[in-house]
């Protein structure tokens, strides 16, 4: 098959779409398929860089990266352009486009002139709301207006949690929703035990390692796991787990983005010893730094389908993750203790059993190892060959 896949942004800017456009295609390319990525011009400061490896598809590059010109749609027009132009050299057989808002008017608009399936992969914010923090991209009437045209104008929509489902079905989507969540590159995962964070932070042995990944913003609740945090290692925080009263050595860990803002925060709970902030690492150096580490902690409001739990089973680590939609999803096969969404003292809960049980750890640990199959880029993109092989057989 020719695939056409369609990403607002692409690699070198980084993030979980970017990196997903990115392995699909890789997949789908290493399966004999044909593949081309069409994208928009990097914004003003954002050099081209190499991507990642030799990639096997092609990427085309359009639209224009001053401010204003994705409002007015002229980047949408100069993609669906091109990929007309594309198509009519040598026709595509299917689109894949990536998040509900304008890249999936685009691809609605190039099926309305040739007919072609359209099979479009939901990310979290362009379905999901959170009105008081302003999450969400329906949160502006002109986009909650264009989703909910959209969910009814494509061929596939690809859920990525049960949460996204549930919004779906609330819009009146009349796609095909199909459940398929957000996957890992997992043979890459498979690098074995690191002393990377021990040895970069001076921690001793005996220290169990609690590991968060990712952006800081609002919602993904690092405020309530560096208090839940304090309430394992600070005596008069101090919780029980069952009959067991924490006693462990314990340091968390948070790599990503603009994190200076919890300084304040830590310090507050006099944690300066006990939590370090690690700017984010390049995607070559995680899979050491989650292998340094004893357990993964998603304290998230809300999450798409958080690629960074699936990266944490896919290198073994037991999970405290929230009964928060999408994030919640990755205890579905094992290897997660869940934990209240907001609530430090459920989390705190759940960790201080990890952290004062090293065989709950490892029986945990093994749970998530297995777990992690289910996230395989390799297996993702198998689901979705299929459901292209199915749309353009009903052509």
């Amino acid at each position: 098959m020719r695939i056409a896949q369609v990403s607002a942004t692409f690699l070198p800017i980084v993030g979980g779409v970017e990196w997903k456009v990115h392995y699909l295609s890789q997949e789908y390319a290493q399966r004999g398929h044909v593949v081309t990525v069409f994208t928009l011009r990097q914004p003003g400061g954002i050099p081209d860089a190499p991507l990642p490896a030799a990639p096997r598809y092609r990427v085309v590059r359009c639209g224009y990266s001053f401010r204003g010109a994705g409002r007015l749609g002229v980047n949408n027009w100069l993609l669906a352009r091109a990929i007309l132009a594309e198509h009519r050299r040598d026709p595509f057989d299917v689109i894949h486009g990536h998040q509900l808002g304008p890249m999936a008017a685009c691809c609605a608009s190039v099926r309305r002139r040739t007919g072609l399936p359209v099979v479009v992969t939901t990310s979290g914010d362009d379905v999901n709301t959170i009105p008081s923090a302003g999450y969400g991209i329906r949160c502006q009437p002109r986009l909650d207006r264009m989703v909910r045209e959209n969910v009814r104008a494509v061929d596939v929509i690809g859920s990525v949690s049960r949460g996204i489902r549930a919004e779906l079905e609330a819009i009146g989507t009349t796609a095909k929703i199909v459940d398929i969540p957000n996957g890992v590159p997992w043979e890459d995962f498979q690098t074995g035990p690191s002393r990377l964070l021990r040895d970069r932070l001076n921690l001793s042995d005996d220290t169990v390692i609690i590991l968060s990944v990712g952006r800081n913003f609002r919602l993904k609740r690092y405020d309530v796991g560096i208090e839940a945090f304090a309430r394992v290692v600070q005596p008069r925080h101090s919780v029980t787990s069952g009959d067991v009263r924490t006693h462990a050595k314990a340091h968390y860990v948070i790599i990503g983005r603009e994190l200076d803002s919890l300084r304040p925060l830590i310090d507050r709970f006099n944690l300066a010893d006990h939590v370090s902030l690690v700017d984010q690492m390049p995607m070559s150096q995680l899979p050491a730094a989650y292998h340094s580490a004893d357990v993964f902690f998603n304290p998230s409001e809300t999450e798409g389908f958080a690629q960074v739990n699936a990266q944490a089973l896919a290198c073994g680590l037991p999970l405290v993750v929230t009964d928060a939609s999408g994030n919640v999803d990755a205890a579905d096969h094992g290897g997660a203790l869940v934990a209240r969404c907001n609530d430090p003292e459920s989390m705190a809960r759940c960790l201080a059993k990890l952290i004062n049980d090293a065989s709950a750890r490892r029986t945990l640990g093994a749970e998530a190892h297995r777990a992690s199959r289910h996230y395989a880029w390799s297996r993702i993109a198998e689901q979705y060959l299929e459901i292209f092989s199915s749309l353009c057989r009903d052509r």
